[in-house]
């Protein structure tokens, strides 16, 4: 049990450390806990290009067409969803990548040199280094697959979700309430 005096010295020391003051630096610690970017709260991540999920984004709306606010809501998440399950296939490849760098001597090793004349540069393995090191070695490869198949799970839930609501406003146009609609 913490003494008075320690007490007291730990309320003076928090009071000296209130975190970052500017812009810049509370961007920069919002992304402290980001690692490999399965549960990131914003879809583009420090390895990725915010160009490129914007062409993506627009091309995956026109597709979609929403037409409703719930509509719209739902094809944003589907953008982030399938944004996020093209990651996992990257984050796995460059895993797969990683831990057969490790091991220079196995089979794979072997197969993998004798197909590719380029070695693999450090920064195209850097979301697969981080798995490894966020999963501690441990099942990293069931892991990403666990990670894979729940936002897969929650991608084709949305999916079906818009549908049914695209056709149900198709069907009965002007007829149906906000959250009050059947097949």
């Amino acid at each position: 049990m913490a003494t008075e005096a320690q007490i007291l010295a730990n309320r003076r020391n928090a009071q000296k450390s209130t975190g970052p003051r500017t812009t810049e630096g509370k961007a920069a610690v919002s992304q402290n806990a980001v690692k490999h970017g399965f549960s990131a709260h914003q879809d583009v991540i420090s390895s990725e290009s915010q160009a490129e999920f914007d062409f993506y984004r627009e091309q995956m709306l026109d597709e979609l067409a929403p037409a409703s606010p719930m509509e719209s809501m739902l094809a944003e998440r589907i953008v982030s969803l399938s944004w996020r399950l093209k990651r996992a296939t990257r984050i796995q490849n460059q895993t797969i990548d990683a831990l057969n760098a490790r091991n220079t001597s196995g089979p794979l090793a072997r197969l993998t040199q004798s197909l590719s004349n380029t070695p693999t540069s450090t920064f195209e393995l850097a979301l697969g280094r981080l798995a490894i090191k966020d999963f501690s070695d441990a099942r990293v490869l069931e892991r990403l697959l666990m990670y894979e198949r729940r936002i897969e799970h929650s991608l084709y839930k949305t999916l079906l979700e818009f549908q049914r609501l695209y056709l149900v406003k198709r069907l009965n146009p002007g007829g149906e309430t906000p959250f009050n609609y059947k097949l």
